[in-house]
């Protein structure tokens, strides 16, 4: 059984960065299990994502001010998708600000215009992918504990670019699951409480009784065996 030391602030606090042009409502069922879990999630709250944007450090560095403003404990950033592209870009400009990122079907690694993705991206973001009007190496590893979840049958990223190779990442978890249910599947999301085991030792919860189950792809309230 996963235990943590507790303090009296709670749970690790997690910043959900939602995929393109998805918005906070897609990562509710990952919310909601998170909470039940006795973590403390949060929503990103900048709209639907629709990819870099030259202000896009400057949004993020306003939400964290909120989030950090009574409690001024590093983030763990969960970025599904292009999501966890944000993230880890994030992270290495603000290391001091974030405690670990984990990403969900991110394309991280190789050529990011070979992905399925690539010509949406283009298309929603109105910039070359490989052109981004910010600064990044999306391969470099940030300086924070990083964890990246893949799978084999996501069928919209390949699984080298989200797996990533050795030294992109700190921990490599593999699950099997299809990348648009990556953040309601149950495969995934116990691999993003292995994730925190993982990259954050001192933060993991007491598995819980009353934690939430998933059952094909949908978030199921009741108790788990």
């Amino acid at each position: 059984m996963l235990r943590r030391r507790l303090n009296n602030r709670g749970g690790a606090r997690i910043l959900l960065l939602p995929g393109l042009f998805a918005t906070d409502a897609a990562m509710r069922p990952l919310r909601i299990a998170l909470r039940y879990a006795g973590y403390r999630p949060y929503r990103w709250g900048l709209g639907r994502n629709l990819g870099a944007s030259a202000d896009l450090f400057d949004r993020l560095d306003r939400r964290l001010d909120q989030l950090q403003r009574r409690d001024d404990r590093p983030v763990i950033l969960l970025g599904w998708s292009f999501g966890g592209l944000m993230a880890r870009e994030y992270a290495k400009v603000a290391p001091h600000r974030v405690r670990a990122v984990i990403t969900l079907g991110s394309p991280f690694s190789g050529d990011l215009s070979a992905t399925m993705l690539a010509r949406v991206y283009e298309w929603i973001a109105g910039h070359r992918v490989d052109a981004p009007p910010i600064e990044c190496t999306l391969s470099e590893k940030p300086p924070v504990p990083t964890v990246a979840i893949w799978s084999r049958c996501d069928g919209v990223i390949p699984a080298s670019a989200a797996r990533g190779a050795v030294g992109e990442a700190d921990h490599r978890i593999e699950v099997s699951c299809a990348h648009l249910a990556f953040p309601s599947d149950r495969g995934a999301l116990a691999a993003v409480m292995e994730a925190i085991a993982r990259c954050c030792p001192e933060e993991v919860m007491p598995l819980s009784a009353h934690r939430p189950t998933f059952a094909g792809g949908d978030l199921v309230q009741g108790f788990a065996t």
